[in-house]
């Protein structure tokens, strides 16, 4: 059942892993204060820094780092008002923590927040003292729940979409139950535009869900929406396109290539797949891809390891289609590639990241966790070194 708006889809990670021979997912953290906050990757993440009319009566605050840390006794110290000691809470991109207040916040001022004596980073660095920075305090309190415009879900492959939005900064809280099992997703901090995918292979298919959906703004205050009905998607094979190279160093299109990993602890028969640019696509060759490989969906003309691009992991299963991959080969410019059975879509790279820069000859596009769902941030946004059948 359609719940009017655009399908995303994705992967959970069953039973066997993609298992990686390199790993890419290390991005240089930005840190704010003294460089031993640039190295943890600390940031203020709601209130963030130089935020206005924060309400007096605040109810936490939530700092972010690019891994966890050991706080000192003093944990976080924010306009010197009392505080809870730092709780661990999940939150996209990063290790967060929330902060609850134990008092309100003078109103009318602006509140510095810095970490306390004692608190060190993952690699021993020492943090306590750094400014994370500030944030001004609203004349009043806020009694008001938030307000939630009409909130949407869709499923027509592996992953739910939920898309909905709110009068005032929140956080949110969606939790999508079939028949006596959940998944669940807390999104964002300070937003007031949510849009996320949620994975349901780990939901029985085709059954009827429901979708339900808790904001709670920055002074504590909470809404619940009206439940959400719609239909669990279709069993669809578990497979997920991890990288694509359009650019290559060498000769287009007959160097260019996709990758898959099949993320299921059963075998996958590609018979009856297809892969899809913008303007047409291929049927894939009757092969069968193990629990946990990598395959290569290349051109019929690709030479491995030729011109400078690197030779395929050993191993690795190449899929070999016309002259071209998609209609005519992949745009630099960013073009969406899709796996498809029949109709359905069963993973996308939507084609976030345009290579056509003559500086990203030979780099790739990678997708940061297998299991991912097919969203901007589940992607690369500079090309990396291509690492065919290897994963990240």
């Amino acid at each position: 059942m359609r719940r009017r708006f655009a399908f995303l889809s994705a992967f959970v990670m069953l039973s066997v892993a993609c298992a990686p021979d390199t790993d890419l997912t290390r991005i240089p953290a930005s840190g704010i204060g003294s460089p031993a906050l640039a190295v943890a990757g600390a940031a203020l993440l709601d209130p963030a820094a130089g935020t206005a009319d924060v309400p007096a009566n605040l109810a936490a605050v939530v700092v972010r780092f690019a891994a966890p840390v050991v706080w000192g006794p003093q944990g976080l110290r924010i306009c010197d008002v009392a505080s809870e000691p730092p709780q661990l809470i999940a939150c996209d991109g990063g290790v967060c923590y929330r902060v609850a207040l134990v008092a309100e916040l003078a109103a009318g001022t602006t509140c510095q927040v810095a970490i306390g004596a004692g608190t060190t980073a993952a690699g021993g660095e020492d943090l306590g003292g750094g400014a994370l920075g500030s944030f001004d305090v609203a004349a009043g309190r806020d009694h008001a729940p938030p307000v939630l415009a009409e909130a949407t879900i869709d499923a027509a492959g592996p992953c739910a979409a939920v898309r909905f939005a709110t009068d005032e900064p929140a956080a949110a809280t969606v939790v999508i139950a079939a028949a006596g099992r959940e998944v669940s997703r807390t999104l964002g901090w300070g937003q007031t535009s949510f849009d996320a995918a949620m994975a349901l292979l780990s939901l029985p298919p085709s059954i009827a869900a429901t979708a339900t959906i808790t904001v709670t703004d920055r002074a504590g205050n909470v809404t619940v929406a009206p439940v959400l009905e719609f239909q669990t998607p279709p069993a669809l094979p578990a497979g997920a396109i991890t990288e694509v190279l359009a650019n290559p160093a060498g000769p287009e299109p007959g160097q260019e290539y996709v990758e898959l990993c099949n993320l299921g602890a059963e075998a996958v028969a590609l018979a009856g797949l297809r892969i899809e640019d913008s303007k047409g696509g291929d049927d894939l060759p009757d092969e069968t891809l193990p629990a946990g490989g990598y395959a290569l969906i290349v051109p019929s003309t690709s030479v491995p390891g030729q011109a400078g691009d690197p030779a395929p992991r050993a191993g690795t299963l190449l899929l070999r289609v016309d002259a071209r991959i998609g209609s005519d080969g992949l745009s630099n410019v960013g073009e969406a590639v899709r796996l498809i059975q029949g109709q359905i879509p069963i993973s996308t790279y939507g084609g976030w990241v345009a290579v056509s820069s003559s500086g990203w000859s030979g780099q790739a596009v990678h997708r940061l966790d297998p299991a991912a769902c097919d969203d901007a941030q589940a992607w690369n946004r500079t090309p990396m070194p291509p690492t065919p059948g290897a994963g990240l």
